[in-house]
């Protein structure tokens, strides 16, 4: 293999072909890693060049793909999280997941940049991985286990100084359960689009690391100064300095419905009992069931809730959260306020290796259904589905995972349930991804991240609009701005994709922007990372993205709400608020715009060539 010269870089793809039961190591191409970085951005790339995105998204021409990135392995702030990019078997287009814990900087100590698994094996499979050694090993002890079950059986090949982290599904990856998540250090995860069905469509339930390799840093005074001000800035921020250690994403939960933004019974309002929200707040979760915080890898902030709860059948159980998005989709917008239910859910989530946000989500969605007749009991299995039913919360996690009763319907998502019993518009989707814990008739910006992010409904990939009217000092916009939102949401979704691709935290960004990352990245590769530069890559990859959604059938139709939050308004600060159908058009245009592309929302093939990249079809 040719040198690679590009320090914080292996110069190593690992590509696996589960069909054919090979692995094999290829070399990163130099253009790429400095065109696309890492994590999100790379591995959009690398699957971009792998797969068709007009392929079935549980067939074996599907592949998924891992990426690192250069500040993974140094000691940057935060700097251990992997990215995987699919196409997911949710929403139809590309899916995108972010995971911290120890696996990502495991995997780059193994000695690669990235993973390409392609293909699908005829029985259960794992990846076995580590400096020098890469194989595929048969799985079916594993297979049918836990996720919890699976990472304690397979790292138990830990070596003094050496840990095995192990990455995998549960039994609702093997399900298919189309919103399956990917677990790693039992309680990180891979979560939002689907991509443990991916992996169970490839029978593939784990992929071992065990590494100790290291990277260089080629310029480590201009590395320095951008750490110490990360640093610095970080002990500074509120945000990071104490508030998430002391509170978790919970902590958010009060704010949030003191901004008239709390979902509630499957977004039909945002009306809450101030008792009720007390029940579920991180103020209460911290004096009632928390243990102690914990951290990521190279985290100085400390969200993790180590937590406890009474079981239901006696003694205590323990694990971790429930985190904000947990405690409010399977909470109040279910109608649910009791946080030891839904703590205990969010256990059986992790366990059976489910996304609590689309399940909460599409729980919602039955429970809307059954209130208006169209679940009955015999398809509940007698559960009661009417809204605050702890009980069907917490059984029907089980269910779904393993695709028995109603939980096989659960299992599709909200879109497809609610479809398939003649009332699409109770599916609270975009791109049949259920839509985070903020309403969007409560933040035109906001609004505007759900319509437009590539993956779908998602406040990360389409951007954190909440801190941008409420947390943003100086950069702080009116959250009803129709003029400010498409530059706003195009900024914010950037700044994620620049996080994504260094393997970052998104916490960072209430402590500092992209300066501190630019120095560090140019410091650690001795390459110029401007912040322009950086920016040149951010709109890389976002135009990336698009053309692969493009490519796989999506349409300018697709960036849109569901019709309730243009139909039904909601009360923020005394007026009715709603997201019309001609404010959404408006806002779109005006974000394709923003973005360069075309007025359907397509890139056009002078942007394109603005920006190197080159598409499948002519």
């Amino acid at each position: 293999m040719p040198d690679f010269s590009i320090s914080g870089y292996h110069g190593r793809v690992l590509v696996a072909d589960l069909t054919r039961g090979e692995v094999r190591t290829v070399p990163l191409d130099p253009d790429t890693a400095l065109h696309y970085l890492g994590g999100r951005g790379l591995a959009t790339r690398l699957l971009y060049d792998t797969i068709d995105p007009a392929c079935d998204p549980l067939g074996p021409d599907n592949a998924f793909v891992i990426a690192s990135s250069p500040l993974v392995g140094a000691n940057a702030p935060t700097a251990g999280r992997g990215h995987m990019v699919f196409k997911s078997p949710l929403t139809g287009v590309i899916g995108t997941s972010n995971s911290g814990g120890t696996w990502g900087a495991a995997f780059k100590s193994a000695g690669y940049d990235a993973l390409v698994v392609k293909g699908a094996a005829a029985s259960p499979v794992m990846i076995d991985l580590a400096p020098g050694r890469a194989q595929i090993l048969p799985a079916e002890g594993v297979w049918g286990k836990t996720t919890h079950e699976t990472n304690d059986a397979l790292s138990a090949a830990s070596e003094p100084g050496h840990p095995v982290r192990v990455l995998c599904i549960g039994p609702a990856g093997e399900n298919l359960v189309r919103f399956a998540a990917v677990a790693n250090d039992r309680n990180r995860v891979y979560g939002r689009c689907g991509p443990g069905a991916v992996w169970g469509s490839k029978k593939l339930k784990a992929i071992r690391v065990q590494g100790r390799e290291k990277i260089s840093i080629a310029d480590p005074e201009r590395y320095r100064s951008g750490l110490d001000q990360a640093v610095y800035l970080m002990k500074q921020a509120p945000v990071t300095k104490r508030l998430m250690r002391d509170l978790g994403t919970a902590g958010l939960v009060e704010l949030i419905n003191l901004i008239a933004m709390l979902p509630h019974k499957n977004f039909q309002d945002c009306l809450h009992r101030e008792e009720d929200v007390e029940r579920i707040s991180g103020e209460t979760l911290a004096k009632t069931l928390l243990e102690k915080a914990g951290s990521c890898y190279l985290c100085p902030i400390g969200c993790q809730r180590h937590t406890r709860v009474a079981g239901r059948a006696g003694g205590e159980e323990r694990g971790e959260g429930p985190e904000y998005e947990t405690m409010v989709l399977m909470g109040p917008l279910c109608g649910i306020y009791d946080m030891a239910a839904i703590t205990r859910a969010n256990y059986r989530a992790n366990e059976q290796g489910l996304d609590t946000m689309s399940y909460g989500g599409t729980l919602a969605c039955a429970m809307e259904l059954a209130e208006r007749g169209l679940i009955g009991r015999e398809e509940t299995g007698g559960l009661d589905l009417a809204f605050g039913a702890t009980e069907a919360l917490e059984s029907l996690v089980g269910m779904t995972a393993r695709r028995e009763g109603l939980g096989a319907s659960l299992a599709e998502g909200a879109y497809r349930l609610a479809a398939g019993r003649g009332r699409p518009d109770f599916a609270m989707t975009v791109k049949k991804l259920e839509i985070p814990a903020y309403d969007p008739r409560a933040s035109l910006t906001q609004a505007l991240g759900y319509m437009t992010s590539p993956s779908g409904a998602c406040h990360l990939r389409g951007g954190y609009a909440v801190s941008l009217a409420f947390f943003g000092g100086a950069k702080e916009i009116p959250r009803f701005s129709l003029l400010q939102s498409p530059i706003a949401i195009r900024n914010m979704q950037n700044l994620g994709i620049l996080q994504d691709s260094l393997g970052v935290c998104r916490f960072t960004g209430y402590a500092f922007a992209a300066d501190p990352w630019a120095r560090m990245v140019s410091g650690v590769t001795g390459r110029d990372f401007s912040v322009a530069r950086l920016e040149e890559i951010e709109n890389r990859v976002a135009t990336l993205e698009r053309l692969f959604n493009v490519e796989a059938g999506a349409t300018a139709e697709d960036d849109s709400l569901p019709a309730r939050f243009a139909d039904v308004p909601i009360v923020v600060e005394g007026k009715e608020r709603r997201v019309s159908r001609e404010d959404q058009e408006r806002m779109k245009k005006d974000y394709y715009a923003v973005r360069g592309w075309d007025a359907e929302g397509r890139p056009t093939p002078e942007l394109l060539r603005t920006l190197g990249i080159k598409g499948k079809r002519p």
